[in-house]
């Protein structure tokens, strides 16, 4: 990556997110990690204990904050040079016929609408250098339904697509674009959707899945220094893993 290293990392005040940004500020870069939770933000930063980590509130799905996350960023630090899109919902849970039709489009506005908002807004400086990466967090829903998951399927459905379109409009300007599968990780999220619909994942054993640094390893390795061929990147691919270093385990 260029010596200019910085980074957004949104929905960062916990899980994947903030293992994410763990991970960029042990790697030397400097942060603006972005939540709508303003306390649980700063107390990530906190945490993060380093003052190359600024915590700045803010709903990705609102194109005037997300400006503003971005300036406030490049004004600390310089240009972002890395974004990770990581901030999603998966309420509304439930059959289709049953769900709040503004809750689904909410979490559209949310799980694609925020990716497009924070992907606008750090692109102008990355073409000027002709230099970036973008990682958007997608799910092996993308391309599997789950039932009650109808409104999170069909984002990262819409998520995966969204990201052949910036490798294939930036791509050529210097900006690496990678779609990262996780796996099943143990967050709040997930936890939460299983105990409120019966599903098959809400009957996978808790052995099957991974601790939020996992994942965020491969995140933090894609964006630091991850010349890979390919927009889609998936945990379960075991040349990445291997590229990456981590321990293999018996259920990815």
């Amino acid at each position: 990556m260029a010596d200019n290293k910085v980074a957004i990392v949104t929905g960062a005040s916990r899980g994947i997110g903030f293992e994410i940004a763990r991970l960029l500020v042990e790697r030397g870069w400097k942060l603006g990690i972005t939540a709508r939770g303003r306390q649980k933000l700063e107390e990530a930063a906190d945490r993060l204990g380093t003052a190359n980590a600024i915590a700045i509130a803010c709903d990705v799905a609102d194109p005037t904050e997300v400006e503003d996350a971005v300036s406030m960023v490049a004004g600390r630090f310089g240009p972002v040079t890395a974004l990770v899109n990581n901030a999603g919902i998966i309420d509304p849970i439930g059959h289709i016929h049953e769900l709040d039709p503004d809750a689904f489009m909410q979490l559209m506005h949310i799980n694609i609408g925020g990716v497009m908002n924070m992907s606008r807004a750090v692109l102008p400086a990355m073409i000027a250098a002709r230099s970036g990466v973008i990682v958007n967090l997608s799910s092996g829903a993308a391309h599997n339904p789950v039932e009650g998951w109808s409104a999170y399927c069909t984002s990262k459905a819409g998520l995966a697509m969204f990201s052949r379109c910036l490798a294939a409009e930036y791509g050529g300007r210097g900006v690496r674009v990678h779609d990262f599968i996780p796996g099943v990780v143990s967050t709040d999220m997930l936890n939460g959707a299983q105990q409120r619909f019966d599903n098959a994942i809400a009957r996978l054993d808790e052995g099957a899945k991974l601790p939020a640094d996992v994942p965020a390893r491969c995140i933090a390795w894609l964006v630091d220094e991850g010349r890979v061929e390919g927009v889609q990147q998936s945990i379960r691919d075991p040349e990445l893993r291997k590229l990456v270093g981590l321990e293999e385990r018996a259920q990815w």
